[in-house]
């Protein structure tokens, strides 16, 4: 019989490094607009196809649009809340051997990425980020087709930038 030494000393939680003591790198400002012009063409779409609704619709009580009204009123000043407060909720930090980003308002959120663990890095861009020259850079780490972590509303050149450094480093972990 084969005899392993098979040690698995608890950890003190206490002792742990605070996550209170990083430094989140706030996102780009213009991409408070991104975020506000995503947030109009949805309510625009959903606007437009509640108002069709009722239009087509043969029960046109006089009350109604006036209660669709005040219901889309405090849904509108609800998102638009959410959206402008949770957009200084979110962050990035770079650190020694990982990344991470925070995001939430509501429901919060903390990621977290070790160098050793990725795999691949790209920056999207989409049509309304590409106006304010913003990106996205997805990570992806092993086992996984979409992206284990996302950070966007970064400048483009920054985004390349983290992405160059990421693989770098990535690079570097394997040939040691």
């Amino acid at each position: 019989m084969t005899d392993y030494n098979y040690n698995n000393a608890q950890i003190d939680t206490d002792t742990l490094p605070s996550i209170q003591n990083i430094e989140f790198q706030a996102l780009d400002k213009s991409y408070l607009k991104v975020e506000v012009i995503g947030t109009t063409i949805i309510w625009l779409i959903i606007a437009g196809s509640v108002n069709t609704g009722f239009f087509l619709s043969n029960v046109k009580p006089t009350w109604v649009p006036y209660l669709i009204l005040g219901i889309f009123t405090i849904l509108i000043t609800f998102s638009y809340v959410v959206t402008i407060k949770g957009f200084y909720r979110k962050g990035y930090a770079l650190r020694q051997l990982d990344i991470i980003y925070k995001e939430g308002l509501l429901w919060k959120k903390q990621s977290l990425v070790p160098f050793n663990r990725i795999q691949h890095a790209e920056v999207n861009q989409g049509p309304i980020e590409r106006m304010f020259d913003l990106g996205e850079l997805n990570i992806y780490t092993a086992g996984g087709s979409s992206s284990d972590l996302s950070i966007k509303g970064i400048s483009k050149e920054k985004a390349m930038s983290i992405k160059h450094f990421l693989l770098s480093k990535t690079a570097m972990d394997e040939e040691k």
